[in-house]
């Protein structure tokens, strides 16, 4: 079988097509383009330093490794042994340590209930259980503050759901404003997240934020495209075909020239 090589088509002007546009077909889908997913990193390793660390909940008697409730003068929000509650991940809380060891209640503002996730750290989605993943960062804000720009990141994520929107629907996140439906981890799971404004073939990053219905890919955005036998979206037209990676959601792909 012969042997593909695989590049990104930066043409210009590609970027000015609306990523949610019906397009015709420019060619074959590519089942097999290759590629592995990766191994998680080392979450315990990236997690915030304290006298307990996040993601391996390491204190002694039952207690649960949290934020510290007053950052110092660093800004930083050092880990430390507090006491667990009982409420389980995606459970209601209204305090820090209503829930359950390991995981921490987030959300709390204006007065309303926040809700209990897991710890994790890196982005190590191997830290999360079945149907979610390390992808929400943790910010706080200083005790008594409401202003989100003082919000810092304590060193930890949160385990989150993933698999709850549609890449291709365009109001798959309309309940969430400023969100839509992207790939959020390395492997390939989607979620509703920040949107991004980034357009196809220019240069993208975890905080530079691609269009709907593209990907970051290389350092570029790349567009998505449905990768089943005559599915749309399909890719326009010298934008290459349909390859589905190993790094892709099932029945995804990116557009991708070919080159013999």
């Amino acid at each position: 079988m012969k042997t593909l090589a695989l590049a990104l088509l930066l043409a210009a002007g590609c970027g000015s097509t609306p990523a949610d546009e019906a397009r015709p077909d420019s060619g074959p889908t590519v089942f097999d383009g290759g590629g592995v997913k990766p191994d998680p990193p080392d979450g315990e390793l990236l997690c915030q330093p304290g006298e307990c660390n996040y993601q391996a909940q390491d204190c002694p008697s039952g207690g649960s490794c949290l934020p510290t409730t007053t950052p110092p003068g660093s800004g930083a929000w050092p880990p430390a042994c507090q006491s667990a509650g009982a409420a389980a991940p995606g459970q209601a809380c209204t305090g820090w340590n209503d829930c359950e060891r390991g995981a921490f209640c987030v959300g709390l503002t204006g007065g309303a209930p926040g809700v209990c996730r897991k710890l994790c750290c890196g982005g190590d989605w191997s830290a999360c259980p079945a149907g979610q993943s390390c992808i929400q960062e943790l910010f706080l804000l200083p005790a008594g503050s409401t202003d989100p720009a003082q919000a810092k990141y304590a060193g930890a994520d949160l385990c989150a759901p993933v698999g709850t929107c549609d890449l291709f629907d365009a109001q798959a996140c309309a309940s969430e404003p400023g969100r839509t439906c992207q790939i959020v981890d390395p492997i390939g799971n989607v979620a509703c997240a920040p949107s991004g404004d980034v357009a196809i073939g220019q240069a993208c990053s975890s905080t530079l934020r691609c269009v709907a219905g593209a990907s970051c890919v290389g350092g570029a955005c790349r567009r998505l495209c449905r990768a089943v036998e005559g599915g749309l979206p399909a890719c326009p037209v010298g934008e290459g075909v349909c390859v589905h990676f190993a790094r892709n959601p099932e029945g995804v792909g990116e557009c991708t020239l070919l080159l013999e």
